[in-house]
């Protein structure tokens, strides 16, 4: 008879009368991102001359991309070019079902900087009351963009996260006055 069971034999931590063991944060908004950088990270140079803008189109009817390849392009071009040294690329991302049901909760996300990249994630297509597409696009463009290209300015000081979404803030304010 073999000494190797099916069966992981008794359990011994914390959550053991739970079937929740293999306890995980939700965050259908980090999968997305994960799965695409995983999807294009060997056709991405580790170090371009200027960052690889990836569209994914929705796959899901009710997300739309807040802005387009071209207006982040000319973003990217106006900042200055220390700021995009290293950056590999941006994603517009497509959107999940997962991600839809999440919007409504704290999970809702923008964007998010993560391996030298920018993530811009797409966006129901239920805009609040009183906003336009217009508004939308300005807000990815001139705040979430502009905020996650800071982080990658940042990425270098390992300091708090409060530092760092100040340093964030500030740079998108310094650059709205340029």
């Amino acid at each position: 008879m073999s000494a190797h069971f099916q069966s992981s034999g008794p359990r011994s931590n914390a959550y053991s009368g739970s079937k929740f063991t293999n306890w995980t944060a939700y965050d259908p908004f980090f999968a997305e991102a994960r799965a695409a950088l995983k999807r294009f990270d060997g056709r991405i140079s580790r170090v371009p001359a200027f960052p690889h803008i990836i569209v994914l189109r929705p796959q899901v009817p009710d997300f739309i991309h807040a802005c387009r390849r071209a207006e982040v392009k000319v973003y990217l071009e106006r900042m200055p070019s220390a700021s995009r040294q290293g950056l590999r690329a941006v994603f517009l991302l497509a959107g999940t079902r997962k991600q839809e049901k999440s919007w409504s909760s704290n999970l809702g996300c923008y964007g998010m900087y993560w391996n030298s990249c920018v993530f811009l994630y797409a966006h129901p297509f239920n805009l609040r009351p009183g906003y336009t597409l217009d508004h939308l696009r300005r807000f990815y463009l001139d705040d979430v963009l502009v905020h996650e290209v800071a982080h990658h300015i940042d990425r270098e000081r390992i300091t708090d996260q409060k530092a760092k979404e100040s340093f964030a803030h500030a740079f998108v304010q310094q650059q709205l006055r340029a």
